[in-house]
């Protein structure tokens, strides 16, 4: 499977929205933001993924497409053999942009509070720190 190109406007956009659902992500509740079994997942995130770090997103990507939306997240840099853009996959396109944006606000939300829990999350920080 090859990843998306992206137009220079696309990158633009996204890097634009990027730092808009960054706002939106901080105030978000805990039980608005993250799955249940976040506190668990956070730290094998932190360890196995290390390049899905929010300082390494380069932009958040919206894109019409026959059928909907995709969104995705596109990374600056990624080891050998991992990918450098993370997507709903299968669950694409979404059958509209809000739907679209909202899987990107959840996914830079978890992200962030992955790494930088007092970022989005600061009743959590102390939890997620471990």
């Amino acid at each position: 499977m090859t990843a998306p190109v992206y137009t220079d406007q696309q990158l633009i956009d996204g890097l634009h929205l990027l730092r808009r659902l960054h706002k939106m992500a901080q105030r978000r509740t805990h039980v608005d933001a993250l799955p249940g079994t976040f506190q668990k997942e956070a730290p094998a995130l932190r360890r196995g993924l290390p390049h899905w770090h929010p300082d390494n997103i380069q932009a958040a990507v919206l894109y019409s497409v026959n059928g909907g939306w995709n969104a995705d997240i596109v990374l600056h840099d990624a080891p050998d053999g991992h990918l450098l853009v993370l997507d709903k996959g299968t669950g694409q396109p979404f059958s509209n942009k809000g739907q679209a944006e909202q899987f990107l606000l959840d996914f830079v939300t978890a992200l962030t509070a992955a790494w930088a829990p007092e970022a989005v999350l600061p009743d959590l920080a102390e939890s997620l720190a471990a």
